[in-house]
């Protein structure tokens, strides 16, 4: 018996295995689930992180109009339109500045990224119709269109890398990253988002300019104007549907009995921020 006792504790010794660590567990079916399951979901603080890398490509092909005044201004009003939206609080807050270009255009990077051009900030010609471009670009930024022009194939790759880093294998992610930024890139610059999502961020806009107490006849009026350049061959807004398209279904949203609130201080603040245009 005393014989049998060395060896029995060395079959325990060599059998015993210690405890396995749940937070591991854990980490490892979270990367299971990222490899078997659907396309990787973007966080909100990755959705930042591309939306700077975004508007870094923007910012490498137009400058921007160092004028603080106008800065501030359109900070103003875009957040004020913001914060009646479906999405108030984004990871990071919403920012806006202008690119010093005379081309009329606009671009939503994601989170909250949103530049117009010193081209569309001219053709404006009240509050009303500056917020009027503003709401439609914070309503893709809610319906986070500028995400979904990241090909498919690029967030389910995303899902595996993350699984990789999930189980300690280390990653490739970066590039798959800058591919993202090239996707939404392109979309913004050149390829232009659907109809479909054009019209959901016009028929939107009319709302948010309704709740923050603006003329929604504001952005029929700029969708106006934009025809009007259309016929002169003046690059507005080139990644966008056609404005006549536009206007039909924007014209039949309209409250004609609403309008925009506080006009005279709107006109004069307007009038200070934008006399150097």
């Amino acid at each position: 018996m005393k014989r049998l006792l060395p060896i029995a504790l060395c079959v325990l010794l060599f059998s015993w295995k210690p405890p396995v660590s749940l937070s591991k567990l854990s980490k490892a079916k979270k990367g299971l689930d990222l490899v078997s399951g659907a396309a990787h979901k973007i966080t909100e603080e990755e959705e930042y992180f591309i939306g700077r890398a975004v508007a870094a490509r923007i910012l490498a092909e137009y400058p921007l109009w160092k004028s603080r005044e106008a800065t501030r201004y359109l900070n103003l009003v875009g957040r004020t339109l913001a914060w009646r939206s479906q999405r108030p609080e984004i990871y990071g807050g919403y920012h806006f500045a202008v690119l010093d270009t005379p081309e009329a255009n606009a671009f939503s990077a994601p989170g909250g990224i949103v530049f117009l051009t010193r081209g569309i900030v001219a053709m404006t010609a009240n509050e009303d119709e500056l917020a009027a471009v503003l709401a439609h670009e914070i309503q893709h930024v809610v319906a986070k269109d500028p995400l979904k022009a990241i090909k498919s194939q690029r967030l389910k790759a995303l899902g595996t890398f993350a699984a990789d880093e999930a189980m300690g294998s280390g990653g490739r992610v970066m590039g798959v990253f800058q591919e993202s930024v090239l996707d939404i890139s392109g979309t913004l610059l050149q390829k232009g988002y659907s109809r479909g999502q054009e019209k959901r961020a016009d028929l939107g806009a009319l709302e948010l300019l309704a709740a923050a107490g603006y003329d929604p006849g504001a952005l029929l009026s700029m969708l106006e104007k934009v025809k009007a350049g259309e016929k002169k061959k003046v690059r507005a807004f080139s990644a966008h549907p056609s404005a006549s398209k536009r206007i039909a279904y924007v014209a039949s949203g309209v409250d004609r009995g609403a309008g925009g609130r506080n006009g005279s201080a709107r006109t004069a603040r307007f009038e200070r921020a934008l006399s150097r245009r």
